[in-house]
């Protein structure tokens, strides 16, 4: 009766539908729970945790860009609005170096060919980007740079 349930989750990373998961679950609390700071103690209450301490700003950004021109409660069974979207809150060093890119792999065939196209653009992406000198340094550890790609 949802006396005492606790529910942590990000639905637009619910991709466990092939296991029977049913995102429906998660989106009709988080409808129906008020934000806490308006919630009375007897009501079931929702705390957002928007901060993102991964990923730069560009990243966010960029997510946010994205998601507000395709995630919809139509086409994705989510309005990505304030509650959605990632608040950057790391502090990375400056960088000159691009944050986002968006590949689009345009093939109209749904065939084993392009199949294995799409998957040799990506393991080259990746190869070049593994070649790249990481610029990032915490402490003793260099790491890359928070790159984010979509590929469509």
């Amino acid at each position: 009766k949802e006396k005492n349930l606790f529910v942590v989750g990000d639905v637009k990373q619910s991709i466990y539908g092939f296991r029977g998961a049913n995102p429906d679950n998660f989106i009709s609390k988080k409808d129906r729970y008020i934000p806490v700071a308006e919630a009375k103690d007897n009501q079931p209450k929702k705390i957002v945790l928007g901060n993102n301490f991964r990923s730069r700003k560009g990243v966010c950004d960029f997510v946010k860009f994205f998601f507000e021109n395709t995630m919809s409660r139509e086409n994705g069974g989510l309005d990505y609005n304030f509650e959605e979207a990632l608040i950057p809150s790391a502090v990375f060093p400056e960088n000159s170096e691009k944050c986002a890119e968006l590949h689009i792999i345009t093939n109209g065939e749904n065939s084993e060919t392009a199949v294995k196209y799409e998957a040799g653009y990506i393991t080259e992406y990746i190869k070049r980007k593994m070649a790249e000198e990481p610029f990032i340094r915490e402490g003793e550890i260099f790491r890359f740079c928070n790159s984010f790609a979509f590929y469509i």
